[in-house]
């Protein structure tokens, strides 16, 4: 349960914070610098929650599931 809480808190972070960001320069005069603090801020974060989160997950399929090893080797000739 906790790690599900700093996710969401890390996506809401990722989505609200960039964006306030460039709001507030923007409107300062300097959209420019906002849109390049959101870019940076948005994908910093996306690259962050694939490291943390995403890139440690086990997605390989279960082993022994598939073709038996004569039905392979039927369709590879």
């Amino acid at each position: 349960m906790n790690e599900s809480i700093a996710l969401g808190a890390t996506i809401a972070a990722v989505i609200i914070v960039p964006g306030l960001a460039n709001g507030f320069l923007s409107t300062l005069g300097y959209p420019a610098v906002g849109s390049l603090v959101w870019a940076l801020g948005y994908g910093l974060g996306v690259v962050l929650i694939w490291y943390e989160w995403i890139r440690p997950l086990d997605i390989t399929g279960p082993e022994g599931v598939g073709l038996s090893e004569e039905e392979s080797s039927r369709d590879r000739s």
